[in-house]
């Protein structure tokens, strides 16, 4: 279901475009390309421009909070990571800003859905991060999805609950259930401290 779920929402979003003008790339296409991109169900999609600093700088707070949350919660099947490829499918790979993955994958990318993804919203990131990539992540079963937005200095947490995402409004604690052995507290405020 979430892979069918995933590609109506795909096929929503190129459906302006007709389709013997859209081409179809595949993982090992872009395993030989330069630069930052996402491969969403055949279709390239740019990263840049680069992060600015403000970006980097909540990356790495977010990151250095999750760091503290799992050692605290004993939890060493869980990481924290930046920036690495997550593999959907053949031709589909996402690339989140942060992300906690609980498995023990030997590889330099993940296969599995993450438990825990966050965004940072900039300027050309915006709109693909809360509309096609909270449909896509929910879709295929991302426990917890996190915007920050740097601007307002807000942040918007999704939690999936039978298949949808349901805002948790209280962020002073939040508690993240990442498997039967990992569960961890976090005090989202401090992120804009």
């Amino acid at each position: 279901m979430p892979v069918d779920s995933y590609r109506s929402i795909l096929y929503r979003v190129f459906m302006g475009l007709p389709a013997r003008y859209r081409p179809h790339y595949t993982v090992e296409d872009y395993e030989q390309w330069s630069g930052d991109w996402e491969l969403w169900s055949g279709t390239a999609v740019s990263m840049s421009p680069s992060p600015k600093k403000i970006h980097q700088r909540l990356s790495k707070r977010l990151v250095t909070l999750l760091d503290e949350a799992l050692r605290n919660a004993n939890c060493e099947s869980c990481e924290a990571l930046q920036e690495v490829d997550w593999r959907v499918s053949h031709d589909t790979v996402f690339r989140p800003d942060l992300f906690i993955a609980c498995s023990d994958e030997e590889t330099d990318y993940i296969e599995r859905p993450p438990r825990f993804i966050a965004e940072i919203l900039s300027e050309s990131t915006r709109e693909k991060d809360r509309h096609f990539k909270r449909e896509a992540y929910q879709a295929l079963g991302v426990g917890y999805y996190m915007m920050v937005d740097p601007e307002d200095s807000t942040i918007v947490f999704l939690e999936l609950i039978e298949g949808e995402y349901r805002e948790k409004s209280d962020l002073e604690e939040v508690e993240l259930i990442l498997d039967e052995e990992c569960k961890l507290s976090l005090r989202l405020t401090r992120l804009f401290d």
